[in-house]
């Protein structure tokens, strides 16, 4: 089973410049870029979090995932951070599951928000 955490890069920014529904629709948007993985099942956390949920064959997969969904939120000209991981079936601890997934997309967020800093300076 594939877990992907993806969380949008810069909603309380969009909020603050934009308003309020800005931010709802950039949530909409990156709900349905999120749907367009086949066979994935979208669920949103809360706030501007998503869990996606796929069936998988092999652990590498999920890289290409993550990748498929870098590529269509850049389409639609969506950032966000994804975590991602892969984990035999039945899942005997969702909430650690859950846990380590949300840890990587917060690394990947780290290293997003690292590096708009540093193309910056």
């Amino acid at each position: 089973m594939a877990l992907v955490f993806a969380d949008v890069n810069g909603l309380k920014h969009t909020n603050d410049t934009q308003g309020h529904e800005a931010g709802d629709r950039l949530i909409k948007q990156t709900a349905d870029a999120l749907r367009q993985e086949p066979d994935a099942v979208v669920f949103r956390m809360g706030g501007d979090e998503f869990l996606l949920i796929r069936d998988v064959q092999t652990p590498e997969e999920v890289e290409t995932i993550r990748q498929s969904l870098k590529q269509e939120f850049h389409r639609r000209g969506i950032s966000a951070a994804l975590g991602a991981i892969t984990l035999p079936t039945p899942i005997k601890d969702i909430d650690a599951a859950i846990a380590e997934v949300d840890r990587l997309m917060y690394e990947d967020k780290t290293r997003h928000y690292r590096s708009r800093h540093e193309a910056r300076q």
